[in-house]
């Protein structure tokens, strides 16, 4: 465990130095705020949910990067070492991408405060959100919705250990899981087909708490939300493990560790 704590806090101090996490921080919570904004001179938009959804998009752009970093690993060479160390390795790929995460999370927790800071430059207006009636479902949905990320993120993972081409496959899946979380609908409802499928998709509750589209008025309201992302994140977390231990084997097996 010690082992695997030193290797977090490398990691950590690695990616500090990288100024691509702020780049994508700025640019992606940007971005959905000023389309967002635009739209909004068009028809009717209620201005909370625009910038929470600006916010879900750059918490959710930070938090899923991190398995990209695998191979930039590989890229310099330093895979393969990662991975017959001392640590058992799918132990040192989850603190490597944790890590990752932790790093995407502490500037995805940045990206709605961004995002209406962006809002209230675009629209002139300071006023648009009363804190004290959004407040609690921000305080519930956001760890929710970092764990759930993070669950997506090590199944991706899995695929970044298999080959080194699956960032040309990556957007296979996050896509789908992106648009089955409802969170690009505005006006329009989920379709109900979707909207079921959606309920094996583990950031589909947290979005909804931060939309607030689920009701959060009683302690078993916040309990069904607890415990329905739980059972759906541990189902994605027990596919990570067992897919990142067939890529590893394969992986091995090919030769595809090295250096690309």
């Amino acid at each position: 465990m010690n082992r695997q704590l030193h290797l977090v806090s490398f990691s950590l101090r690695q990616f500090l130095t990288v100024p691509y996490f702020l780049q994508l921080l700025l640019l992606s919570t940007f971005g959905a705020t000023a389309l967002q904004a635009l739209a909004a001179g068009a028809w009717p938009v209620d201005a909370t949910l625009a910038w929470t959804r600006a916010g879900i998009i750059g918490t959710w752009n930070m938090c899923i990067v991190a398995a990209g970093i695998l191979n930039f690993e590989r890229y310099r060479g330093t895979f393969v070492y990662l991975l017959n160390g001392a640590v058992n390795p799918l132990r040192a790929l989850a603190a490597v991408v944790s890590t990752a995460s932790i790093f995407g999370l502490a500037f995805g927790l940045a990206a709605l405060p961004l995002a209406w800071a962006f809002w209230a430059l675009c629209t002139f207006s300071v006023d648009f959100t009363d804190f004290a009636q959004v407040g609690a479902r921000y305080l519930v949905g956001l760890p929710l919705l970092w764990i759930s990320c993070l669950a997506v993120t090590f199944v991706i993972a899995g695929f970044f250990v298999a080959t080194p081409n699956a960032i040309a496959y990556e957007e296979l899946l996050l896509v789908p899981v992106f648009v089955a979380s409802g969170v690009l609908f505005t006006e329009s409802s989920v379709p109900a087909w979707l909207n079921a499928l959606g309920t094996l998709i583990p950031i589909q509750v947290p979005v909804k708490v931060l939309l607030g589209q689920m009701p959060m008025n009683s302690f078993g309201d916040f309990l069904g939300v607890i415990v329905q992302t739980s059972a759906v994140t541990a189902l994605w977390m027990l596919a990570a493990y067992l897919l990142g231990r067939r890529a590893l084997r394969a992986a091995t097996v090919h030769g595809t560790l090295g250096a690309i």
